[in-house]
């Protein structure tokens, strides 16, 4: 077999032609639930589920034992079907040889699907490089059966989904306005189906506004950080230090603040060098392959204040305050603050050394 898109996924699950494995992974979480889900309605019978449907945590089994149930024979029924969450390989050498062995001969009956949820796949170490173990598990479910990963959807394609998804519950929305919704509740396809359903409702029927996004919407963690972005660069100190501090009652971690913030600055000071060598905004864009136009758009905006100058020494502060969250025991909220003050004062053009 081979590693295939989650549209070979979607036919082999709708013709009934499905392999006798399947790795699932990917970053959008959404999709990996609802193709595990599909999988098990179309190869369970209701009636026969205690006897043909075993599912494992990985965290809390052996592969053995897991192996064992999928060796069974199904009972009035043509397969029977092995689910695991979150097998963690990365534990055991061993459990690798041991999986490599039994997918050489898979039983014709058996329908064994390991799937990563809450564990990442593939599998890497502490520098970000994917381990050797980790491809060794791939290719042995390539060479089985399947192996997917179900990547986050494109912004024109949650445009779409949610142009759609309102027009099923009888309202509308418009494009543009599917984007700003996107910028703000994320890009997690089940918060934008909940977000869509309350929306509707709310609307009955007619159109969705701006002013309706900014009454309902629930701000994602991304975007609450973007605020905070917007104020440093603004200098509005009193908008800064409130995201902030409910960024803070929200337990967010420093280096996710300081990561985000960073990302927005090297964004702007992109833009900013593009339109000084006569070059469109939208060349970054398409060189850094942004996923999402509001990243470039938000970036255009913020840095409008702002001199090439001025985001070098920013971004020099915040190279600073991640060395020393990465290499010191102060406090790492101190540390973020400290940040904080001396990008507002730059915003303003004030010396703080």
């Amino acid at each position: 077999m081979a590693k295939i898109s989650e549209t070979e996924l979607k036919n082999q699950i709708k013709t009934g032609e499905f392999s006798n494995v399947y790795l699932i992974y990917g970053e959008e979480s959404f999709l990996k639930s609802h193709y595990v889900h599909l999988l098990k309605n179309k190869l369970v019978e209701p009636a026969f589920e205690d006897f043909n449907f075993h599912s494992y945590n990985g965290k809390d089994t052996t592969l053995d034992e897991i192996l064992k149930d999928a060796e069974m024979l199904p009972m009035m029924s043509s397969f029977n079907f092995v689910l695991v969450c979150d097998y963690p390989f990365d534990k055991s050498e061993s459990d690798v040889k041991l999986l490599q062995e039994f997918l050489n001969d898979v039983p014709e009956t058996t329908i064994l699907v390991f799937w990563y949820d809450s564990l990442d796949f593939p599998l890497k170490n502490k520098d970000g490089k994917v381990l050797s173990k980790s491809n060794k598990i791939e290719n042995a479910f390539t060479k089985a059966g399947s192996a997917v990963e179900l990547k986050p959807r494109t912004e024109a394609e949650l445009v779409k989904m949610l142009v759609s998804g309102f027009k099923k519950r009888g309202a509308l929305i418009s494009p543009n306005h599917a984007k700003y919704l996107i910028s703000l509740a994320g890009t997690d396809i089940q918060t934008l189906q909940n977000e869509t359903e309350k929306i509707a409702h709310f609307v009955k029927g007619a159109e969705v506004t701006r002013e309706v996004i900014d009454r309902l919407a629930t701000k994602s963690l991304q975007a609450r950080v973007n605020d905070l972005s917007k104020a440093i660069v603004a200098g509005d100190y009193d908008k800064a230090y409130s995201v902030l501090n409910t960024l803070f009652i929200l337990e967010t971690k420093a280096e996710y603040l300081l990561g985000t913030i960073s990302k927005s600055y090297v964004d702007m000071y992109r833009v900013k060098c593009a339109k000084a060598a006569g070059k469109p905004a939208n060349d970054i864009k398409n060189y850094f392959s942004y996923p999402f136009d509001s990243y470039i758009n938000n970036a255009v905006r913020d840095s409008a204040g702002l001199s090439v100058k001025q985001l070098r020494k920013s971004l020099d502060v915040l190279m600073e305050a991640d060395n020393a969250l990465k290499s010191t025991s102060a406090d790492k909220k101190l540390i973020f603050e400290e940040a904080i003050v001396k990008l507002l004062l730059i915003s303003k053009e004030v010396r703080y050394d």
